[in-house]
């Protein structure tokens, strides 16, 4: 099994009630194992950890990192600090990232994903990791009580400006690894009702040289797209007159989620 997999998918987002708003372009994600980021290093020589390169994936991207010019910590062992936290009788055997990598240098993440399982190769501790356009991340992490579970979380983190405060999300992930497609639903409700679906849907494919450029071409991939494409569609929500919301300060590191249906 490769340290690193690319996971070309589709992402849709569709806004519910009125007014309505839906979104639907092609993604590139990786799978990566944060413990093995040696071999991931030397799959391809258009792909390096922690230095430049055409794609990339750099540790001070995320967690307690995240504004520092170095790494301060392997983001291996902060999942695993996480865990001895929330299921600290829970051996952690592997820890992977969902995460849109750099391209030439730069990215946006708006949701990363750390899954982190068992030596029987259960979800032991997922932490979904949100970014926002202001710079602020927070992290929503939870013990799923069986593979592919939904865990609730209370909204705690601004996000979208045309989106309130209030409400709550509905977060799962299924799938990851070189073998199995992966899905990523992320679902914010307010009193009951869904307001906001978004999923992400792509299958792992393997890491090359060949393959980064064809995934590049194929999914047209370039630096800050995502981010844009946040903004084009936010001017979209504007002309349609939604209430915009101001950003307030941003809650602690991460906050805990829980199990359910």
């Amino acid at each position: 099994m490769s340290a690193c997999t690319l996971v070309p998918s589709q992402i849709h987002h569709t806004r519910h009630g009125t007014p309505s708003h839906f979104l639907r372009r092609k993604g590139l994600s990786i799978w990566i194992d944060l413990d093995d980021l040696d071999a991931a290093n030397g799959q391809s020589a258009l792909f390096s950890v922690d230095r430049f390169n055409l794609l990339s994936f750099a540790q001070r991207d995320y967690g307690p990192n995240y504004r520092h010019r170095k790494p301060v910590e392997p983001l291996a062992c902060y999942a695993r600090r996480l865990a001895g936290k929330l299921c600290p009788d829970v051996v952690i055997a592997s820890v992977h990232l969902l995460t849109f990598p750099r391209v030439l240098g730069v990215a946006f993440n708006p949701v990363s994903v750390y899954v982190l399982r068992d030596g029987d190769g259960r979800d032991a501790l997922l932490i979904y990791e949100v970014h926002n356009t202001f710079g602020d991340l927070h992290s929503y992490a939870g013990v799923p009580n069986h593979d592919g579970a939904v865990l609730h979380a209370t909204k705690l983190f601004h996000v979208s400006p045309f989106f309130p405060m209030d409400g709550e999300y509905r977060l799962m992930i299924r799938g990851g690894g070189p073998n199995g497609a992966v899905r990523l639903l992320m679902r914010y409700l307010r009193n009951g009702s869904a307001r906001l679906t978004a999923t992400l849907r792509g299958t792992p494919e393997p890491l090359t040289t060949r393959g980064i450029v064809k995934t590049l071409c194929k999914t047209g991939q370039w630096p800050l797209r995502p981010l844009m494409s946040i903004h084009f569609e936010a001017v979209k929500l504007w002309i349609k007159k939604v209430p915009f919301h101001r950003r307030p300060e941003p809650p602690a590191a991460w906050s805990e989620a829980r199990s359910g249906k």
